[in-house]
């Protein structure tokens, strides 16, 4: 930190950090639910178009083991897909917030240092 900000400000600054990481995380856990979700809807699709009949594996850890009631699996799946869906939304609004928090935080810190700043003077 610069030697010259307020200790105000200086913590401030900290603050500001901390919360562009927290918006770092939620967007990483956003993206990570969104894939997940394309993997979902693929293995849906996948699943509606095989025949009846058909075998249907679940891959458990490292064991894959054959699947008596597609249907149930297809329940499951969507339930899950549902589930990351409503955590996205989750995500978006807690990233949201923290998004308007950081710019109130960051005008606050400006206004802050243009008083200090005048306050001082002219620096040569």
């Amino acid at each position: 930190m610069e030697p010259n900000l307020s200790q105000y400000i200086q913590n401030q600054l900290r603050q500001a950090q901390q919360m562009e990481s927290q918006i770092e995380q939620v967007a990483n856990q956003k993206y990570q639910l969104d894939v997940r979700i394309k993997e979902l809807e693929k293995t849906l699709k996948e699943l509606e178009s095989v025949k009846e009949g058909t075998p249907v594996y679940k891959s458990v850890g490292n064991i894959l083991y054959q699947v008596d009631d597609k249907k149930k699996l297809i329940d499951d799946l969507s339930e899950q897909k549902e589930l990351s869906e409503i955590r996205i939304k989750t995500l978006e609004k807690q990233q949201k917030t923290l998004e308007e928090k950081y710019k109130e935080l960051e005008a606050s810190i400006q206004q802050r240092y243009e008083e200090e700043t005048k306050r001082r003077g002219p620096s040569n």
